[in-house]
């Protein structure tokens, strides 16, 4: 894995998000996630919580994207990225 440079509670946030996909899919979600991560930020700038949820919640299929918001609600620190959940 890259060494992001997350901050807040992003990196369980990150990794509940892989754990969260059908075991049949994720590897391809790492993958994707990392080359988004890498694309957005490389490894050099902060990912906070608000920025994973951006990419999560920009790059899951619509008709995922409410189980996957359920899986991290829990681990969001941040009131205002909770807020828009």
């Amino acid at each position: 894995m890259p060494d992001f440079k997350f901050t807040e509670n992003a990196k369980a946030i990150y990794e509940k998000s892989i754990s969260a996909t059908p075991f049949p899919f994720r590897k391809i979600v790492k993958n994707g996630l990392h080359k988004l991560l890498m694309d957005g930020y490389g490894e050099t700038k902060e990912i906070s919580e608000e920025e994973i949820v951006k990419v999560i919640k920009k790059n899951t299929p619509k008709p995922f994207l409410g189980l996957g918001m359920d899986a991290i609600r829990p681990l969001v620190t941040n009131k205002n990225v909770a807020a828009k959940l």
